[in-house]
């Protein structure tokens, strides 16, 4: 038997003939021929003769082929045998061999005469381009006889593995018990083998519908929500022949589709079709997912005595989602915000085998959510963070529990952390809740910039998924990022539908304080942003009545009192610095300066100014690391304040909203702006500006 030659040895022998050949063309030769001498040989001698206008690895594959078809006719009928049996994964087992081939053929020298064909490797293995040849030579038919009696001799002898199993499919098997084999191995397989094996069990004649909740499932998990979507609608096509547990994977597949898809209300649906007496061990599931949806009617109408399943972990982990989330809803003081928590944590830390099923939402990005609702920002980080390691990147709770992290650190004012999660993120289009947080996060860190141009971008970029998103319980963080935008750009008419949809879902969970304090805290920004202090006054109503639910809440309802007097012109500075250094305290360090800076330009004292724009720099927090750009000199000779007012000059802020920003009044403002002018001898604002940019001002967003 031949030694089998390698890339280096074929680019040896072609070198050795005078017509040397790329490393490239070596390692496909290689791969292709098995490194048999003879087949090597053919190759290299079709490289040589190759025409100008074909490729050289076609000629060489294509005279492989046919010196294959050749050498396979010049074989025995054994022999062939011995080939087709090594290509169905039989040929390294001397038993299968002999029994398949017949006692009476001289198996070795079959074996010898296809390894020095370039039929087999030197390891009894088939090669690349060998089964085209085997099926036209012995024919498609003796290819599917020989392969059958290969599957039922290794079933008769319990030898069956999964390689041979998947061979066998491939060739296009179908096979009760090679189907059987396949489904088996496919239910413990990983999600993207699972895929597979499933696919080939059904091509081996396994009952695509009795199989088609678990490759939803799996699907699922890869993230590929059409697929999991179709394979799930044909199991409840025909709920009425399969059996219930598959039929409740096969819901539980499309309500975690309907929710990655932004639509809990269909996800709720899905558990009242369901019904009470179905939903087994998923019975605390749907309940979440109805009361996630703000369909307090259908929670309630889900629960039935005699619905819970057997107390497995999985049935417990729901129960405490569930129950936590039920806790949360109707928290009105301190110490139920805390008790919510600490069972949203309990199913948040019994969630490690929950990455094997298709669910709405993971118990961690529920407990990290009412953590950013409740101020608990360091909760929340470290809650996404303990969790998002048990997903793989193509799971959708991966991403959402990333983008949660990006939450935290923007509300604690990190914009550089908050941006470097965002970026460590790939959401497709299909996962529209999703696409509704990262849009939240992009309009939200553009906001907080002051740059104009990149709000517009990121605003423009979230029209698609603000028009077809239905809101839930758990989607007002960006919905209210998405509201501030559209105030900001004038366009609040965008988002109405949005608010309306948030305020149904409060009015149906009647106003659930701990979730809606940061809702009411958007609106009271939104009055401000608008300059409408009457929008501002049943926000703050609402933060007021909240406030005795927990301590975030009251911080809230102190700074919408605080706003509301700043709005009014008649700013209490005592309230200011209180409500400022309050939201500081829960990591609203930017939402503070903006608010004691903002009242710094409505009161006329100037030593109280002064003070105010001092409290106002405290509370301010980097919020990016500084480059290289920021440590070098000014352009152009300006000062590094005259330089800072430049750049918001050319981005188009007005001089209120550089003074908010820089902590300076208004009237600074203009005396910089002034300066600059006659620093740089323009004439005219237009002139100015054309300068400034040509100094390379107003090239990026500035850190504010």
């Amino acid at each position: 038997m031949h030694t089998a030659l390698t890339k280096s040895d074929v680019a040896a022998l072609a070198a050795s003939r005078g017509r040397p050949v790329s490393a490239v063309l070596a390692a496909a030769i290689a791969t292709l021929t098995g490194g048999c001498p003879r087949s090597v040989d053919v190759a290299l001698d079709a490289a040589t003769r190759a025409e100008p206008d074909v490729a050289v690895t076609r000629a060489v594959s294509d005279a492989v082929f046919e010196n294959r078809v050749a050498a396979l006719r010049s074989l025995s009928e054994s022999a062939q045998t011995v080939v087709l049996l090594a290509h169905l994964g039989g040929g390294s087992d001397p038993e299968v061999v002999t029994e398949l081939v017949g006692s009476g053929a001289d198996v070795v020298s079959a074996t010898d005469d296809a390894v020095a064909a370039g039929l087999l490797s030197t390891t009894l293995e088939s090669l690349p381009e060998v089964e085209r040849a085997l099926h036209s030579v012995v024919g498609t038919r003796r290819v599917q006889s020989t392969a059958t009696e290969l599957l039922e001799y290794r079933c008769k002898t319990d030898t069956l593995d999964l390689g041979i199993a998947v061979t066998l499919a491939s060739n296009g098997i179908r096979h009760p018990e090679l189907a059987t084999y396949l489904t088996a191995a496919a239910s413990g397989a990983e999600p993207e083998r699972a895929v597979r094996l499933y696919e080939r069990a059904v091509a081996a004649g396994a009952d695509a519908v009795s199989v088609a909740p678990a490759r939803a499932e799996n699907c699922f998990l890869l993230g590929d929500l059409d697929a999991a979507e179709d394979l799930a609608d044909s199991a409840l096509a025909h709920h009425d022949s399969i059996d219930v547990a598959d039929v409740r994977v096969a819901v539980r597949v499309s309500a975690a589709v309907a929710a990655e898809r932004g639509m809990l209300t269909r996800a709720a649906q899905l558990y009242t079709w369901l019904g009470p007496q179905r939903t087994g061990v998923d019975a605390d599931l749907a309940i979440a997912a109805a009361l996630v949806a703000g369909k307090a009617a259908a929670a309630e109408a889900l629960v039935a005595s005699d619905a819970a399943g057997p107390p497995t972990a999985a049935g417990a982990r729901a129960t405490l989602l569930a129950e936590g989330i039920r806790q949360s809803i109707r928290a009105t003081s301190t110490p139920e915000v805390s008790l919510a928590t600490s069972t949203l944590l309990q199913a948040t830390a019994m969630s490690s085998g929950t990455t094997r099923r298709a669910s709405p939402d993971s118990a961690a990005a529920v407990a990290a959510l009412f953590a950013l609702h409740t101020g608990d920002l360091a909760r929340a980080d470290a809650t996404a963070r303990r969790a998002v390691d048990a997903y793989p990147a193509a799971h959708p709770h991966w991403a959402r529990l990333v983008l949660l992290r990006a939450w935290a650190s923007m509300l604690a004012g990190d914009t550089a952390d908050a941006q470097a999660h965002l970026d460590s993120v790939r959401i497709p289009l299909s996962h529209t809740r999703n696409r509704l947080f990262e849009a939240g996060l992009r309009v939200g860190l553009a906001r907080r910039s002051g740059d104009t141009g990149a709000l517009l971008t990121a605003w423009d970029d979230a029209l698609d998924v603000v028009a077809s998103y239905s809101v839930d319980l758990l989607s007002f963080l960006p919905v209210g990022e998405l509201l501030l935008a559209a105030v900001r750009l004038g366009q609040p008419e965008r988002v109405a539908h949005l608010t309306a949809q948030a305020d149904a879902v409060l009015a149906d969970l009647h106003e659930p304080h701990a979730w809606s304090s940061s809702l009411h805290w958007y609106g009271v920004q939104a009055a401000i942003l608008a300059e409408h202090p009457a929008d501002l006054v049943p926000h703050a109503r609402a933060l007021a009545q909240a406030a005795e639910s927990n301590r975030y809440a009251a911080a809230l309802a102190g700074a919408g009192r605080a706003w509301l007097g700043v709005l009014q012109g008649s700013p209490n500075v005592a309230d200011v610095e209180a409500a400022a250094q309050s939201l500081t305290r829960y990591g609203l360090s930017w939402d503070g300066a903006r608010l004691a800076s903002e009242a710094a330009l409505r009161v006329a004292d100037t030593r109280v100014a002064t003070s105010l724009l001092q409290t106002a720099r405290s509370l301010r927090l980097p919020t990016a690391a500084p480059t290289t750009d920021e440590t070098a000199e000014p352009k152009g000779s300006l000062s590094a304040r005259e330089a800072e007012v430049a750049e918001l000059l050319v981005l188009g802020v007005t001089y209120r909203e550089a003074g908010a920003r820089l902590y300076i009044s208004a009237k600074t403002v203009e005396h910089h702006v002034a300066r600059i002018r006659r620093r740089l001898g323009a004439g005219s604002r237009s002139e100015l500006l054309s300068m400034l940019r040509a100094l390379g001002y107003g090239a990026g967003s500035p850190d504010l």
